[in-house]
């Protein structure tokens, strides 16, 4: 018998059925070049993620090939395509159009309101906002806290890095509290009365964990602006003082410092 969610997915890619693409089986290719997709000019080093032309001033893009298995530095149209194949690939194509017209749509809202183009990260930051407070709308504060890292990320591509380590420092902080997605099941009487209240709590400290990856950017951001384990803390105490506030949160900054400050001091 196929579940709800089952009936749900093949009603949503029923569309794309004829629509495929046989992903490679070889090995892994590195075929990066240190040479721009877009003016051809020589570079000083093989990029290893998104970076800017020194010569053009376009971004480059690191993407693999699902038809070759093959790692290649492109343009942002092949980036594109690229992401499109694999979301074929993957299934789910449909989902990917219809995030393309989520963001064409966002484009032309901030095209308005700027009188100009707006760069991918004016849009993207534009769409994260709007996810946050969807997300806490929901109670989907596992999904929020992703949203806060994918904007710290953007910070620190455009080296803003006082901002950026303050997000990472937020998104370290709501992490350790633990945080659920709840779906939008946030009625505590409901909840209650189907014995499932202590199943769908916001926050759960007991649950709560500390990525590696966002650790890793913290230290590099220290590394680069100088700071030192009392200005860090400082930092640390005064930006999620507002957030402990706002969300009433379970564990206090206070708490949650010690933590952090043994995983960042033993790397």
């Amino acid at each position: 018998m196929v579940s709800v969610v089952g009936q749900i997915f093949n009603k949503l890619f029923k569309k794309q059925k004829n629509i495929t693409i046989e992903p490679s089986s070889s090995p892994p290719k590195d075929e990066k070049k240190a040479e721009c997709p877009y003016c051809h000019q020589a570079l000083d080093k093989i990029p290893s993620r998104k970076t800017k032309c020194p010569h053009c001033g376009e971004f480059m893009f690191v993407r693999t090939r699902p038809k070759d298995n093959a790692r290649v530095v492109v343009t942002k149209e092949e980036a594109d395509r690229i992401e499109e194949e694999w979301a074929i690939v993957h299934g789910t194509h449909d989902i990917y159009i219809a995030n393309k017209k989520r963001i064409e749509k966002e484009k032309e809202t901030l095209r308005k309101k700027f009188g100009k183009e707006p760069s991918d990260n004016d849009v993207e930051w534009s769409l994260l906002n709007k996810d946050l407070i969807n997300h806490a709308k929901r109670g989907d504060w596992g999904l929020y806290s992703n949203a806060r890292f994918k904007m710290a990320e953007i910070l620190y591509q455009e080296k803003r890095l006082k901002e950026a380590l303050e997000t990472y420092l937020e998104v370290c902080y709501l992490d350790l509290n633990g945080p659920s997605n709840l779906g939008g099941m946030r009625d505590p009487q409901l909840l209650k009365e189907s014995d499932l209240l202590n199943e769908f709590l916001p926050f759960d400290p007991e649950s709560g964990f500390l990525a590696p990856g966002v650790i890793k950017r913290i230290l590099r951001i220290i590394n680069k602006l100088g700071l030192e384990k009392e200005e860090l803390k400082s930092e640390f105490l005064k930006h999620n003082a507002r957030i402990h506030k706002a969300l009433k949160l379970p564990l206090s900054p206070e708490d949650s410092w010690l933590k952090i400050e043994d995983e960042i001091w033993r790397q």
